[in-house]
């Protein structure tokens, strides 16, 4: 069994996932637009909104058959440290060979 920072970072390192959170981190977005805008199947991008759901990282708001999304506030902060801690090891991460 996985230990609860690996699911996390299982969780948060698909790189769809982050795409979809970082398009969040600018506005709530429904489905369509998400799908358009990030040019993700919808099918697929469904699958990645369930399991952001299911982590709590994203909230929806439902209005009739419209359905958007939104980072949580506590995910919203997470995002905006991660692109603070990326921006400023970015030169790091780049030299680190177990990752690139």
């Amino acid at each position: 069994m996985k230990s609860p920072e690996a699911l996390f970072f299982t969780a948060l390192g698909d790189r769809h996932r982050l795409r979809i959170l970082n398009a969040l981190l600018k506005k709530p977005m429904s489905v369509n637009t998400l799908s358009s805008s990030l040019r993700i199947e919808q099918s697929n991008l469904s699958h990645h909104l369930k399991c952001l759901l299911d982590c709590r990282f994203v909230d929806v708001d439902t209005k009739g058959r419209v359905r958007t999304y939104s980072l949580s506030p506590e995910t919203r902060e997470l995002v905006k440290s991660m692109k603070t801690y990326i921006n400023h090891y970015d030169r790091y991460l780049k030299k680190c060979g177990a990752v690139s």
